[in-house]
């Protein structure tokens, strides 16, 4: 009888001490599992308004799910500022950091990180060709260690209200960066759908920042406005664009908050802190739930129609 009280006692002590393995610390009224601390770290491909929104509403929203910095969560975050080396750069001294996560704020940063770790989970923000890059199905399946989500450019629904608004709007200029894959998807997308709107759309390539002038006096007297776009190095010249163009009495419009907010008409209304919640959700489910990242979809953002 002795025997088995002993033993009874002993599995009593096992079951504590299972149950005791998670460490806790309170913090007001909030209390935080403090059992692991995880290491993410974090590529922005651009520094502007918009990456920053982003940023701040997946560290925001991953704080609201219980992963808070410093208290079980260590960030590393690093900004590439539209420069392919730099991000390359980047992601290898990401590796020193053993992270548990990678989180990339769009497509830059994105390809630089995922041509350097093919193990580590990694959560991508605003990359809208996702399926073109292969990071996922039609249906939003992810392939290898990356899901995400993507942003809609919602391309007809500019050009609808370009064409409805602007009707003297007949040549639509674009000026992008050649060497850029997701600059010539936009562009690809905006000369499809423009036919439709009785809208041509004439394009000028350009290799570096220095090139803007050139471009805008070739681009001006041809086209009856301006259309920019999600490009890393045209992005660096969008104030001096939209003031040339604004000078030269002709319209110019824009698909982010930042261009909006630098004097472009924007068709759509974005609200990038959205894209970083829904990726911060992603990440809980990778780090906490112990999801497989093939197990977590691809996620989009639909954002409203001025």
């Amino acid at each position: 009888m002795k025997k088995i009280i002993s033993l009874i006692s002993i599995m009593s002590l096992v079951v504590l001490s299972i149950s005791c393995g998670k460490k806790e610390t309170s913090v007001g009224t909030k209390t935080f599992d403090v059992s692991k601390n995880y290491n993410i770290c974090i590529s922005s491909s651009v520094d502007n308004a918009d990456f920053d929104a982003m940023r701040k509403g997946f560290v925001v929203s991953l704080k609201e799910l219980g992963l808070v910095e410093d208290i079980n969560v260590t960030y590393h975050y690093e900004n590439a500022k539209g420069n392919e080396n730099y991000a390359n750069q980047i992601a290898d001294a990401f590796k020193e950091k053993n992270p548990d996560l990678l989180v990339t704020l769009g497509t830059t940063a994105t390809e630089a990180i995922k041509n350097k770790f093919d193990k580590t989970p990694i959560v991508f923000l605003s990359v809208p060709n996702a399926e073109r890059l292969g990071y996922c199905d039609a249906d939003g399946n992810p392939k290898a260690n990356l899901t995400g989500v993507i942003d809609s450019q919602l391309f007809e629904e500019q050009l609808d209200f370009i064409s409805k608004n602007y009707s003297d709007v007949k040549r639509l200029g674009i000026i992008y960066t050649a060497s850029n894959s997701l600059s010539e998807y936009f562009v690809d997308y905006f000369k499809f759908y423009a036919t439709s709107y009785g809208i041509d759309i004439y394009t000028v390539a350009i290799k570096k920042a220095e090139d803007i002038d050139t471009a805008l006096k070739n681009i001006l007297p041809k086209v009856d406005g301006i259309t920019l776009i999600a490009d890393n190095i045209v992005d660096t010249k969008d104030k001096e664009i939209i003031d040339a163009t604004k000078k030269a009495g002709k319209a110019v419009f824009g698909i982010t908050t930042a261009q909006e907010n630098a004097g472009a008409t924007v068709a759509v209304e974005r609200d990038y802190r959205i894209i970083g919640e829904k990726a911060a959700k992603q990440a809980k489910e990778i780090l906490v739930d112990k999801k497989k990242v093939s197990d977590v979809k691809v996620e989009k953002v639909d954002f409203k129609v001025n």
